[in-house]
């Protein structure tokens, strides 16, 4: 695989990550996302993403998701640090498009790289 891949290692995937990362992770917004960072002892950065049912049905929030996710995948080298990342989609996130989304992502890992 490519540089450009995104392997499960770099995904947060079980409940108890989520739950750690939010009790003891740095809160970081911006207008449309939440963003919450924990340093580990990872080997690269890892990204869970999280858009509640508030935010749109299923379709809305899958869209979301793969834009975060294309984010993530093609701007990875250029994120410092070996974190876990918890994206959160706040409520009127659904009315944006991909490059606005992609602006608001900019914003929040600016703020990231300062903590």
């Amino acid at each position: 695989m490519g540089d450009h891949s995104f392997p499960k290692k770099e995904r947060i995937l079980k409940r108890g990550d989520f739950l750690k990362l939010s009790r003891l992770g740095k809160k970081i917004q911006t207008r449309f996302f939440i963003g919450i960072l924990l340093d580990q002892g990872n080997e690269n950065n890892r990204i869970g993403i999280t858009v509640s049912k508030k935010v749109g049905n299923a379709v809305v929030r899958n869209r979301i998701k793969r834009i975060i996710r294309e984010y993530y995948r093609t701007r990875k080298s250029s994120i410092p640090g070996k974190r876990d990342i918890n994206i959160i989609a706040r409520k009127y996130t659904s009315s944006l498009s991909s490059s606005q989304m992609f602006g608001e992502l900019d914003k929040l890992f600016r703020k990231g790289v300062e903590f």
